[in-house]
């Protein structure tokens, strides 16, 4: 069912600047991402597995987290095999799911910190692509 860390998520204030310090102080690349309309936050994911968010506003999911909780661990996202039997054994297990999006062929569903010590996990499922194919269909813009 597990297949890996796939990234740490850190909630920031502030995108831009976080990116710029983060790129600086480990010299590494982000990609920004478009912001889904709805998700209320904007991010960026690292090659190496680290992904910034920032809330698109206060009122938002994550600037509710950010105001109460201040910036830092958001989630630890695991890739899985098999969406659905990971969410029966998290389900059977006590969790409680906080969301349930797509981005593509990419599915993620999040689960309560309250049940898991404190910490958001959330599980992505999608397509394995070796790195040299999605280096070859990505575009230099």
């Amino acid at each position: 069912m597990f297949e890996s860390i796939d990234r740490i998520a850190i909630a920031v204030k502030d995108l831009d600047r976080a990116v710029a310090f983060f790129s600086d102080l480990l010299d590494i690349d982000f990609f920004v991402f478009p912001t889904k309309e709805g998700m209320g936050m904007r991010g960026a994911y690292s090659a190496c597995g680290l992904e910034l968010i920032a809330p698109t506003g206060p009122d938002t999911m994550l600037g509710k987290f950010v105001e109460k909780r201040g910036e830092g661990l958001w989630s630890i996202i695991l890739k899985v095999k098999n969406m659905e039997e990971a969410i029966q054994k998290f389900e059977e297990k006590g969790l409680k799911r906080t969301g349930d999006v797509t981005f593509g062929s990419m599915r993620e569903v999040g689960f309560h910190p309250k049940g898991s010590f404190g910490v958001e996990i959330t599980l992505a499922e999608y397509p394995a692509e070796h790195p040299a194919t999605a280096a070859a269909l990505a575009e230099k813009g």
